[in-house]
């Protein structure tokens, strides 16, 4: 676990943090609260789905079910068909609203589970680990031997 104000490293159980002195209660409830809208958001999404399901068998059911009773009442075949179009524009149509809410709620969970608060700091803060190496001095390997360049007279 890391401070979310200075990305130090902390130990479990802390309530402050030792390098910055944040208070990291504040940020455990918010993490909280965050878990507890993505659940809410899931349950929703769940919910929006089911409603899908339905639309889509009820109309379908609707569909042929209400052409197979206008058979049985030997009705036009024309009547049928228009039975059949308008219930299928209708049931689209519901559907329609159906999928663009499932959408909507969608881009709205994007930016519920988003936050960083769900996440670990990108950003530590922290001091690379100790190298066991000597580190080289900064201008060895950055200065050029020249050679020696001969002139066009020397053989």
């Amino acid at each position: 676990m890391f401070c979310s104000s200075c990305g130090a490293a902390l130990a479990s159980k802390m309530k402050f943090c030792n390098r910055c002195g944040s208070n990291l209660a504040v940020n455990d409830l918010a993490a909280k609260d965050q878990v507890e809208l993505v659940k809410i958001f899931e349950k929703r999404m769940d919910s929006e789905m089911e409603g899908l399901f339905w639309i889509t068998v009820m109309g379908l059911t609707a569909i042929f079910g209400g052409s197979a009773l206008l058979k049985k009442l030997q009705l036009s075949e024309w009547i049928i068909v228009g039975y059949m179009i308008v219930s299928a524009v209708a049931v689209l149509s519901y559907f329609g609203l159906g999928v663009w809410q499932v959408r909507r709620l969608a881009r709205r969970g994007e930016e519920v589970t988003s936050p960083t608060l769900l996440q670990e700091p990108a950003e530590t803060h922290e001091l690379n680990p100790a190298q066991p190496w000597e580190t080289a001095s900064v201008t060895e390997n950055t200065t050029r031997t020249l050679e020696p360049v001969s002139r066009g007279n020397e053989h």
